[in-house]
């Protein structure tokens, strides 16, 4: 069985088995970390510029304009979804 160093809340460090660190770590008595938990570098999606639709003409509108624009253009959305989301998803649909 593999050993993790179990950090108490009090600051005390014991090497528990990784089931009982697990266990003590759910009863909110501290932290534990495994080398699978260490830090990883963060896989990111790449940027993709905006296409035909340049921001200034949604970033003007307010949310009716923008729900009017959706149902225009077929692209579906909560009737009460906010100025953001329906800007996201014409963004999206470009």
């Amino acid at each position: 069985m593999q050993k993790v160093p179990f950090t108490f809340k009090r600051g005390h460090v014991r090497d528990v088995t990784e089931r009982q660190a697990k266990l003590l770590a759910r009863a909110g008595l501290g932290t534990y970390q495994t080398r699978d938990m260490a830090d990883m570098p963060k896989a990111t999606k790449p940027m993709i510029p905006a296409r035909a639709v340049p921001a200034d003409s949604l970033d003007g509108m307010d949310k009716d304009q923008l729900h009017a624009l959706a149902k225009e253009r077929g692209i579906k959305v909560h009737h009460a979804a906010g100025a953001d989301k329906v800007r996201a998803a014409l963004r999206e649909a470009q």
